[in-house]
């Protein structure tokens, strides 16, 4: 009979790596780091795996602790936080949920140099979001490729800007003309696009055609449909080249029978503005309020769904979901 025992230093690494995958990081490098060299070297080969964080309580990092953060290459940091955001200089993707103003002033491009996706989702106004805001748009993250900046209250802030060319992807809330302006001349290689249309928008002018942008979202609250329209028309004007379009529109009025009666969904829009759209698609979200319900019967959303395919009968493919919300 074999009596001899087997351990886990006898695992093969691949085998190895495969379980500390499925344990906590900051468990693993306080169980395993410093054991001896081969599990050195396995666990600091994590650092290509992207080792995730997620902070949900205030955190003074300790000795152990500051060697796991420096792996760490994702972070996720719950509201109103309290840390040291210079432990997490590896990090490549940031999350922060209503930052504090003293850890959102600790992002630096020194800080975290290798910064490629940022999200910081605000309720507040601070002065720290407009310092990050001038941030982003003049290139001082060299390496970011994505950005969220949202927030519920106002219009983000721009007042010093250059270029990012690195930015492909960009996500906030509310865009008015200017602003829209504004960063389709600071990131000259934007892909992404979504946004949420100001209430008190007027169509851009004077914007230098943007070529690479592919992909654009944009939600509408419930105004004025037919003027909306002619916004969406005046800034797809300055995107010919793109690809996919999304809308999302929202129903809170009971005139709502009165703007879709003769709407064409956009249709003559995309033949003038869009010749090289290959898929759009049309979110209609309606109410449930009972006040609002019988405003769009079941009979009425089989006539926009064949209104829908009527008008849309182009090169590109069209898909109009409708929900309640």
């Amino acid at each position: 009979m074999n009596k001899y025992k087997s351990q886990l230093e006898d695992l093969p690494n691949e085998l190895l790596s495969e379980i500390f995958k499925n344990l906590d990081a900051r468990d693993l490098f306080r169980a395993f780091n410093n054991l001896n060299n081969r599990f050195n070297q396995l666990i600091q080969s994590f650092q290509h795996l992207q080792l995730f964080f997620h902070m949900d309580v205030s955190n003074v990092l300790k000795t152990n602790d500051e060697i796991f953060s420096f792996y760490v290459y994702t972070l996720i940091v719950n509201p109103w936080i309290n840390f040291n955001l210079q432990n997490f200089s590896n990090v490549r993707r940031l999350r922060l949920n209503n930052p504090l103003p003293k850890v959102l002033e600790q992002l630096q491009p020194n800080v975290m140099p290798y910064l490629e996706h940022l999200s910081v989702f605000y309720t507040y106004n601070m002065y720290e979001m407009v310092l990050l805001h001038e941030k982003v748009f003049s290139n001082r993250f060299l390496n970011l490729k994505s950005c969220e900046l949202y927030e519920k209250q106002t219009l983000i802030t721009i007042p010093h800007w250059t270029q990012s060319p690195s930015i492909y992807i960009f996500k906030t809330e509310f865009i008015d003309s200017a602003l829209y302006k504004i960063i389709l001349s600071a990131c000259p290689n934007l892909y992404f696009l979504k946004f949420l249309l100001y209430s008190s928008n007027r169509i851009p002018t004077n914007i230098p055609l943007h070529k690479n942008l592919k992909h654009m979202i944009i939600e509408l609250r419930e105004f004025d449909w037919f003027y909306d329209d002619d916004i969406i028309s005046g800034f797809l004007k300055f995107v010919p080249n793109l690809e996919q379009l999304e809308i999302h529109r929202r129903n809170y009025s009971q005139h709502v029978r009165e703007y879709i009666e003769y709407y064409d969904w956009l249709a003559t829009i995309i033949n003038i503005r869009l010749p090289l759209l290959r898929k759009f698609f049309f979110n209609f979200h309606l109410s449930k309020d009972e006040n609002l319900i019988g405003c769009i019967d079941e009979n009425m959303i089989i006539k926009i769904k064949s209104d829908f395919s009527n008008v849309h009968k182009g090169q590109y493919k069209a898909q109009l979901i409708i929900d309640r919300e």
